[in-house]
């Protein structure tokens, strides 16, 4: 995801996207009182059509953050939108492309299949929903499409609760896990793991399946307060302070 690429964006020369930018209908006040304003959706002449569609799911997507800020304290943080643009793309090579040159990478590099969206430089990129269920098939649930855009909110979130500091969100289960839990995504019913397989998970430094994530995350929000894990989370000795938080 993009936290571990680092990825530079922009829109110069983005490949696929030749729309012109329209106004969106995606300016959100809830019941929280709190307001994000206009996010321009930008779209390739196919997509065109369906540009309600892209603007109400990220409408979708802005109120799921809204609501988890509001229900931790974190309202304040949510004034500013942490995108200036929503860019959809039709084709998994356009997006991969886009990435790659934009960040000055090699063009004949390989990103991960299931790698679908981003949010960095104030710029949410995404492919469509139905490739985003080619690439991770486990993905589909109720509100797929704008959990995974709230997904990648939730990673600005998480930054900004820390004043900025990447280095202080944790491993990468629990940056993940808190984007997943944020999003709503992956409650599978019947999926759950052993005490064994939950701490392989939290001592691996490999990525693995992002149903794992979510599963350990919520199974840790039953032992310790959200705040409080995300305080703990870029200590050194997290691990050792979650094993004494399990015995507990």
């Amino acid at each position: 995801m993009p936290l571990m690429i680092k990825i530079l964006l922009c829109l110069i020369s983005l490949t696929g996207c030749g729309t012109a930018i329209k106004p969106g209908l995606n300016k959100i006040k809830d019941n929280h009182n709190v307001e994000m304003q206009n996010v321009p959706v930008i779209l390739p002449a196919s997509l065109e059509k369906r540009r309600d569609e892209f603007e109400r799911a990220l409408a979708a997507a802005q109120r799921r953050i809204i609501a988890v800020a509001a229900d931790n304290g974190w309202s304040h943080l949510v004034l500013e939108n942490f995108a200036d643009s929503f860019v959809v793309f039709d084709r998994k090579e356009s997006f991969d492309a886009a990435i790659l040159k934009s960040a000055g990478l090699d063009p004949a590099a390989k990103l991960p299949s299931a790698y679908s969206a981003a949010l960095e430089n104030r710029i949410l990129m995404a492919v469509t929903p139905e490739l985003f269920l080619k690439n991770y098939p486990e993905g589909k649930e109720a509100d797929y499409y704008e959990k995974l855009l709230t997904h990648e909110m939730a990673h600005r979130l998480h930054i900004r609760i820390l004043n900025g500091d990447e280095e202080a969100m944790g491993p990468v289960w629990f940056f993940e896990g808190f984007a997943i839990y944020a999003a709503g995504q992956l409650k599978i019913e019947g999926f759950d793991l052993s005490a064994g397989e939950i701490w392989e998970t939290v001592e691996n430094t490999e990525r693995v399946d992002y149903k794992k994530y979510g599963c350990i995350f919520r199974h840790f929000l039953k032992k310790a307060p959200l705040k409080t894990l995300v305080d703990k989370a870029g200590d050194k000795d997290f691990a050792s302070w979650l094993r004494i938080l399990e015995d507990s």
